[in-house]
């Protein structure tokens, strides 16, 4: 019965980020110079850590969050186009499903 509901949990927790994640604010994460807490239209925390050994995008915290994992390149790339876009006053939209399948500044 538990694997049962941890499956199904699990799978709505998948359905539930698949979309379009707004960025609108971008917060460095404590002292790491490479991390940053991202003010999106996600009620989960949403961080982009590019410092860590596992570099990538986080949505939620603890055992339940969701980790799309980036080769240090790619993850310096999306954080560099999420601030291009702010400094811009645009917001950054991240089209995500079980993957990252693009980012660009939101119209």
């Amino acid at each position: 019965m538990k694997y049962i509901f941890g499956a199904i949990l699990g799978l709505s927790l998948l359905q539930a980020i698949a979309g379009e994640i707004r960025v609108r604010k971008m917060v460095k994460d404590g002292e790491l110079d490479r991390s940053f807490v991202l003010k999106t239209n996600l009620q989960e925390k949403v961080v982009i850590d590019c410092q860590s050994f596992i570099q990538g995008l986080r949505i939620g915290e603890y055992e339940n969050a969701f980790f799309y994992m980036m080769d240090p390149n790619e993850c310096e790339g999306l954080q560099g186009r999420i601030q291009g876009s702010l400094r811009k006053l645009q917001q950054h939209c991240i089209d995500v499903d079980q993957d990252i399948r693009a980012d660009y500044a939101c119209q």
